[in-house]
């Protein structure tokens, strides 16, 4: 049986992300503003509300379902980003 300490120190050595650095909410925001600047509209765009109680992991962002046209949407915009 794998110790729980061990599992625990596994989690948190893939996720690496520092506790300051963790605002959901903004980064919600923020993706929200990214693909509306392309005209893009997620419906579900938010905060995994099971996510939100687990103690050791970050909070998930739930991008949603979206129709085909918003999908399509979405590769041109990753398409025809500047890479500087």
């Amino acid at each position: 049986m794998t110790d729980p300490t061990t599992l625990l120190s596994a989690i948190d050595d893939q996720r690496h992300v520092e506790p300051d650095d963790i605002d959901p909410e903004r980064t919600v925001s923020e993706l929200a503003s990214a693909f509306a600047a392309h005209g893009i509209t997620l419906p579900s765009l938010g905060l995994d509300g099971p996510s939100m109680l687990q103690p050791f992991v970050p909070p998930l962002i739930e991008l949603g379902r979206v129709t085909e046209e918003t999908a399509r949407k979405i590769i041109q915009a990753l398409a025809t980003r500047d890479l500087r």
